[in-house]
């Protein structure tokens, strides 16, 4: 068995050294195949039942039969040698540097206890890069036998580093080791009925109907699995993101990676439920033989970091307008497989809009001032008050305008997300019959600005009667003769 051992070591030691600098070997033997994983890092797990407390996975099971022997990936420094519990859960911890600094370690659990003593290893030793560190203990579930393998980062002494509760998971090893072979793609199943997607209201298991037309902060949720090659256990994808395209757009935008920091074990049970569902609608599951993974995709502020402030994150569909929108979603692995697909929603939101209008000086009866709103096309003409009002606008941005005769035009631009009393005042605005574009003379510039307003959407004169010369009340071609006439013709003066 010595011997044995001696020979994959020193296999194990010239991969290493012909292998790609930037990448770490696999810590078992043979490590030029493609592995099987039977949990991802992040992946949600909730064991023994409804009644179990949901939690991330802070690293990968390589699947392995037992005594499968474990080598060191790279050279370090013997942390701590511990159990969590159970003889199955020995593990060895070898840190990047010696001493009481803080260091990114490498975790290899489910050793059995016996081959770490016969192995030579006690805490402090040094390690080399591909030495022999023992080997796979029987795991106590039938067929899940594995090395359960970790980065954490931690400082302090020995006894420190055997208080296994405190240590941050820091990252995915599948972003280090290498090869790292994947022939499927992950698979986006539908998430609520027939419909790819699911929506709920932000933080609320409150969801709308299939084919519902969608309003509000509203979270967006995906469900979604991927092998690594191993078809008898459903893992959660490397990384999820999202894009929403229509009269207003996200771009494509993240929602998980697991490249990221999980923290220790407190995180991991806190925060698992920011990016993941789970609810009697969209209900997550991480046992050995049922599993579902459900993703919120928005509650993420766009970075790689999980933090619980994410999960007030969400699509607040008010600050785009009404209108159908297509929603797509990508899923990708680290092998560079990834699947995309896409839905079309349609939200609607409506507000109160509304407020009173006041013109310079005592004019009195404040009614016929004419208020917009654009791109609602919406109009209302105020009361004597100078009261307007509006029982609906639109979400998204909107143009409100004012305009009275005799008066300069205002306007500001809302985002109407929520409801608005906006109050405005017009100055009074003197003004020429027939100045149509406000020069304070009448010519043929008049007339090529009526001509420009009326048939090539220029700007309206202001106030609009300036340019009514025949005092029709309206702004037509028969000001433009009009004009012409008094110009060049010897024709009436304008008279608004």
């Amino acid at each position: 068995m010595i011997g044995i051992i001696r020979i994959l070591t020193i296999s194990f030691i010239f991969f290493i050294l012909t292998a790609n600098i930037y990448s770490l070997p696999w810590p078992v033997f043979p490590d030029s195949t493609g592995r099987e994983i039977g949990n991802s890092y992040g992946q949600f797990q909730c064991y023994y039942g409804d009644n179990c407390t949901p939690y991330a996975h802070s690293g990968i099971d390589v699947m392995v039969p037992p005594g499968t022997p474990i080598y060191a990936v790279k050279a370090g420094y013997v942390k701590a040698i511990l159990t969590t519990g159970a003889p199955t859960h020995w593990r060895v911890v070898i840190g990047d540097s010696a001493g009481t600094g803080e260091c990114e370690a490498w975790m290899y659990a489910h050793v059995d206890q016996g081959s770490i003593i016969s192995a030579g290893l006690s805490v402090g030793d040094y390690v080399e890069a591909g030495q022999y560190i023992g080997y796979v203990v029987p795991f106590s579930t039938e067929e899940f036998h594995h090395l359960h393998f970790s980065i954490i980062r931690y400082a302090g002494t020995d006894e420190d580093w055997a208080e296994w509760g405190n240590w941050p998971f820091v990252g995915d090893p599948l972003d280090y080791l290498d090869p790292d072979s994947d022939p499927d793609p992950p698979v986006i199943l539908n998430a609520y009925g027939d419909q790819l997607l699911a929506f709920s209201l932000n933080e609320v298991a409150s969801y709308f109907s299939e084919g519902a037309v969608l309003g509000g902060d509203v979270d967006i949720i995906c469900h979604v699995y991927d092998y690594i090659n191993c078809y008898d256990y459903k893992v959660a994808p490397w990384g999820l993101e999202y894009k929403i395209e229509g009269d207003s757009s996200i771009p494509w935008t993240n929602s998980i990676c697991f490249s990221t920091e999980l923290g220790p074990y407190s995180e991991i049970y806190n925060e698992i439920l920011v990016y993941h569902q789970d609810d009697a609608t969209c209900n997550s599951r991480g046992d050995y033989n049922d599993r579902e993974y459900y993703f919120n995709l928005t509650s993420n502020n766009g970075d790689s970091v999980i933090e619980y402030a994410d999960s007030y994150y969400c699509w607040h569909t008010a600050v785009f307008h009404n209108g159908d929108y297509k929603i797509s979603v990508r899923a990708y692995d680290h092998a560079g497989n990834e699947t995309i697909d896409s839905m079309t929603v349609t939200i609607s939101n409506s507000f109160i809009l509304s407020g009173t209008v006041t013109l310079e000086g005592d004019p009195g009866d404040l009614s016929g001032t004419v208020v917009r709103v654009e791109p609602s096309g919406e109009a209302d003409t105020t009361d004597y008050e100078g009261d307007y009002y509006f029982p609906g606008i639109d979400g998204g941005s909107q143009r409100l305008i004012c305009e009275h005769t005799g008066y300069s035009a205002a306007d500001t631009v809302l985002m109407m997300n929520r409801a608005w009393q906006i109050d405005m005042a017009l100055e009074y605005a003197p003004y020429i019959c027939g100045d149509a574009d406000g020069s304070g003379a009448i010519n043929l510039l008049d007339i090529t600005f009526l001509i420009t307003y009326l048939y090539k959407s220029g700007p309206a004169p202001s106030p609009p009667e300036a340019g009514d010369a025949d005092n029709s009340g309206a702004l037509n071609l028969l000001d433009v003769t009009y004009l012409i006439n008094y110009l060049y013709k010897d024709g009436p003066e304008p008279s608004c």
